[in-house]
């Protein structure tokens, strides 16, 4: 056996790889793309455009809102941020066409084209309609914005003509995939003698035009790797290899994405550094994440190639130096919350539960902290709490207080209460805070796919609830001393972290993201954050076994009982 296992390790490291990217500009010869010209080099606005269908929800689901899963919108936006950074006017259009002529509220679809706000919603409720086209309603109203245009069938050729207050268009384009391999038959006949090569390529184009003119650009690029097996090779031992090996977790095409990006910003160096996606619980494919517990599932709303990801059974955070932090929380309802919502309303226990839970614990480490803005919708979500918190951080050797601002939006689904928050830029003004805070909430709301459970609750004994409770927490208290001391011996001695329980437990919130972002935003820690460019957060989790601890240690029933303490038998 062992003799097999050394055959097959020598024939998978006798091989060679390479990348191999062009670009060819209008269709003639392809030119190594270090040679390539400046594509965003016009003076005046860009208008970057992203073409969809319009369908109706009453047919198709949600998923007829989603972008092409290939070029999506966030990374027009990394596009448009490094742009702003030069100092180059930026839009990004929107634009859904094939809205049928006879569609009854169309004049209600083109009214979104504002600046977002939850108002929308309550005029959304307030019309006489059917469910279905409400449902379409409220669902565009999450996407739509002033750079928003809708065109019906008949507007067809005119709708990408032109558009508002724009110089210069582009319009990028995921265009097809190439794989293949020459000689398998030949190399397996004589084991492996005659060599095999494979390949895999990925295309992508953008389109260029001036603003009133019909003639347009066309510069596409290839991005592709190379590789050649044989047993003539003495054994490479991946020396020789250029190409990662990818997983599931990290496609080629995912790379041949991040190496498109970085080739239109004329970034002209080696490929970009390969990144291992190591989430703690959720999965990562491409730039979806998927919560462990089922619950969300998200477009990733900042730069995976300079981001930290932080997750946990119910809870993610993301966060780049440019976009700054994301946060989703899902949090478990519990008896009290669900009597609290009966006596009391939904709208009152909200703000109860976000005050006990997150104000009042951030006012503990920033006394001058406060709520600016604060507004309950109804209409939106059978019932939306919005906040802004100002967070007030003491300038060390100064009298004077640095101010932070967060936005932060809460409804309940089922047995589940969800808390989106976002940091605003630091440039943000108090006149136009209030908006600002509103579109951006409303923007992250509409890249998230909500999926609620109800849970069953258990019933509980009158005579032994209060010995129960005691019980639970002497047990959480445990837990929650257990882990503090694990923490303590990783972190590094100069970093401190405020880590709640997390999403896990009813009732409580995860403060850890936004704690770490006050603390400094662009300091990169020692210990278990790695935010270096390309990298993600390793899962220090999956390399390292858990300490065991006598006061701990347990065996679960059904292979033998724990006498010495029964209460564990539960876990």
């Amino acid at each position: 056996m062992k003799f097999y296992f050394l055959i097959l390790i020598f024939l998978l490291n006798c091989q060679v790889s390479w990348y191999h990217t062009r670009v060819s500009k209008n269709e003639t010869k392809e030119t190594p793309i270090s040679e390539a010209e400046n594509v965003f080099g016009e003076l005046g606005t860009a208008c970057f455009i992203s073409s969809f269908k319009f369908q109706g929800l009453e047919t198709t689901g949600d998923s007829a809102l989603k972008l092409n899963p290939i070029i999506d919108t966030q990374i027009i936006e990394n596009i448009r941020t490094n742009l702003k950074l030069k100092n180059t006017n930026t839009k990004h259009i929107k634009h859904i066409y094939g809205v049928p002529k006879s569609w009854p509220y169309l004049k209600e679809l083109k009214s979104f084209r504002k600046i977002k706000t939850f108002d929308r919603f309550k005029e959304i409720q307030n019309l006489s309609m059917e469910p279905q086209y409400k449902k379409t309603l409220i669902k565009y109203a999450e996407i739509a914005d002033a750079d928003t245009y809708f065109f019906t069938d008949e507007d067809i050729l005119t709708s990408f003509l032109e558009f508002e207050n724009c110089d210069t268009y582009y319009q990028l384009n995921y265009t097809k995939k190439e794989k293949d391999n020459y000689n398998v038959v030949l190399f397996l006949i004589t084991l492996g003698i005659l060599p095999t090569a494979n390949y895999e390529n990925h295309y992508f184009t953008v389109y260029k035009r001036k603003a009133f003119d019909l003639k347009r650009e066309t510069i596409a690029y290839k991005f592709g790797y190379r590789r050649l097996i044989s047993w003539l090779l003495l054994p490479t031992f991946n020396f020789f290899n250029d190409v990662e090996n990818y997983n599931k977790d990290y496609r080629f095409v995912d790379h041949a994405k991040d190496q498109f990006l970085s080739a239109i910003e004329n970034k002209y160096s080696q490929p970009l550094p390969i990144k291992h996606l190591n989430p703690v619980y959720g999965d990562i494919i491409g730039s979806m994440y998927s919560s462990d517990s089922d619950l969300f599932k998200t477009q990733i709303p900042v730069d995976t190639r300079f981001a930290v990801v932080r997750d946990g059974k119910q809870n993610v955070s993301f966060y780049d130096p440019i976009h700054g932090l994301y946060k989703i929380q899902a949090i478990n309802t519990n008896t009290k919350i669900n009597s609290d919502i009966i006596t009391e309303g939904f709208e009152k226990t909200l703000k109860s539960f976000i005050t006990t839970n997150l104000v009042d614990k951030v006012k503990k480490n920033y006394p001058k902290s406060t709520i600016l803005h604060e507004m309950y919708t109804p209409d939106y979500r059978d019932g939306t709490y919005t906040f802004i918190l100002e967070i007030a951080k003491p300038e060390p050797g100064i009298d004077e207080f640095k101010k932070e601002y967060f936005v932060f939006s809460c409804f309940k689904s089922q047995s589940q209460i969800y808390i989106l928050s976002r940091s605003l830029p630091n440039d943000t003004s108090s006149a136009n805070l209030y908006q600002l805070a509103e579109s951006n909430i409303l923007d992250f709301y509409s890249q998230i796919s909500f999926q609620s459970k109800y849970i069953e609750p258990k019933p509980i004994a009158i005579d032994l609830a209060m010995n129960d409770e005691k019980r639970k927490t002497e047990t959480n208290a445990e837990d929650d001393n257990y882990d503090d001391e694990e923490d303590d011996e990783e972190d590094s001695e100069d970093e401190e972290e405020l880590v709640e329980s997390g999403g896990g437990l009813q009732g409580e919130m995860d403060l850890s993201g936004l704690v770490s972002i006050l603390k400094e935003r662009t300091k990169i820690p020692k210990g278990k954050l790695d935010i270096k460019p390309g990298r993600f957060q390793i899962n220090q989790s999956k390399w390292n076994p858990p300490k065991m601890k006598s006061s701990k240690f347990h065996i679960k029933p059904g292979r033998t009982k724990n006498f010495s303490n029964p209460r564990k038998w539960r876990k």
